[in-house]
């Protein structure tokens, strides 16, 4: 039996990486600021441009003293500020409306908002309802616009890398032994008939095992195999290498380590590599079971440039992922990621697979004492097709535990 473990941004924050929507867009038009200072200072300038933003009647407005509150605002917020009422002043106009589009909506928080603002443009072109995006060229500016986003970010990313310590890696969750209350009736069954039905010795121990899985919360320790995955695979959705990092941590472990970490351990970068042509980030949309997706497949062209489906196959990466799903029985573990609608179509192919048999989710808890369980467990319904399928495979609550622990 195997383990899939989905590797997504929470596991780069909590390994000390700023890779949040949030860190990126801040950091975005805070070197806006700095480039449009700099300008005014070098050249007097009247007029500021790059390839995403114009600022016009550019004057010298003189010394602002900021209030407490005006001078923690940060990102877009703090830009508009400073144009407005710092020592520089001007008009400020948009050429890339997508940054326009998700800079000024400050709800969005994940980077499977950005991918779902880009799929709701995309649709409001269809229904002509879009305020950005018009005429015949309506797409293949969304998508121009859309590649500079991505471009914007690959720069931040591989920046961020470059220049941030890592925090350890935890191990203990991703070399956990497998435990039966984890597992769907089926799962159990090939737990039995692969690993304890050879001598009678491991029979009863099995049997023992099933009469402290009736015990519920108080038997869950005492459910736990000293069995461990033939092979695991970190499935990351990132763009950093983390999971490459982690691999050589625990090879170089591996002698003060269970025998897990002697197994085969394999890295595939579903969503491509930084500064790799041969691999190219992928960033779009996954979604293929909205209604609205039967639309898009009619007009072709420019409407599927960002379709994940068909920029997977720009890489043997997923072909690999199959292939590792076909080989055997599986469990899912899930590590940083929201499993959002722009991942569906693949979610959907790892989660309702005949082989897979258990999906546990690792929470997070936020500084107020919540945790996200319920918002993972809600997009992982989503999901699914066959919800009777979900409640059999996903872990509940009370047997999972926070990601950081």
């Amino acid at each position: 039996m195997n383990r899939i473990i989905l590797i997504g941004n929470g596991f780069d924050l909590a390994h000390g990486l700023k890779t949040s929507y949030k860190n990126f867009i801040d950091d975005l038009w805070e070197t806006k600021k700095k480039l449009f200072t700099k300008s005014y200072q070098e050249k007097k300038i009247t007029l500021y441009e790059d390839d995403d933003i114009v600022i016009n009647d550019v004057i010298r407005w003189g010394t602002v003293c900021y209030n407490n509150n005006e001078n923690i605002l940060t990102g877009y917020k703090g830009f508009l500020y400073f144009i407005k009422n710092g020592y520089l002043r001007g008009n400020l106009t948009f050429k890339n409306s997508f940054l326009k589009i998700i800079s000024e909506k400050s709800y969005l928080q994940n980077w499977v908002d950005i991918e779902d603002e880009y799929y709701q443009q995309l649709k409001h072109i269809i229904q002509n309802k879009s305020r950005y995006y018009t005429g015949n060229t309506a797409v293949s500016k969304l998508n121009e616009d859309f590649e500079e986003v991505k471009k914007e970010l690959e720069k931040y990313l591989i920046n961020e890398l470059n220049n941030r310590k890592l925090n350890n890696f935890n191990l203990e969750n991703i070399g956990q032994g497998f435990n039966i209350v984890d597992f769907s009736s089926e799962g159990i069954v090939e737990l039995r008939n692969g690993y304890f039905s050879k001598t009678e010795e491991e029979q009863k121990k099995f049997e023992h095992l099933l009469e402290e899985m009736k015990r519920g919360l108080s038997g869950y320790a005492f459910c736990k195999t000293q069995i461990y995955p033939e092979r695991t695979l970190l499935l990351n959705f990132n763009y950093t290498d983390l999971p490459k990092k982690l691999k050589k941590n625990i090879q170089d472990s591996a002698w003060q380590l269970d025998n897990w970490a002697k197994k085969t351990i394999e890295v595939i970068q579903i969503h491509g590599e930084l500064n790799n042509p041969n691999y190219p980030i992928i960033f779009g949309y996954g979604d293929e079971q909205d209604e609205t997706h039967k639309e898009i497949e009619k007009r072709g062209g420019d409407y599927l440039e960002n379709v994940k489906t068909i920029n997977y196959l720009k890489t043997p990466n997923y072909k690999n992922l199959l292939t590792f799903v076909e080989n055997d029985k599986y469990q899912v573990l899930i590590m940083g990621h929201s499993c959002g609608l722009s991942d569906k179509t693949l979610l959907n192919t790892l989660f309702e697979h005949e082989n897979c048999v258990s999906v546990k989710p690792f929470y997070y808890i936020d500084e107020k004492g919540h945790n996200n369980y319920n918002d993972i467990v809600e997009n992982i319904y989503r999901c699914f097709t066959n919800k009777s399928m979900m409640r059999e495979k996903v872990v509940n609550l009370k047997y999972c535990k926070p990601f950081s622990e």
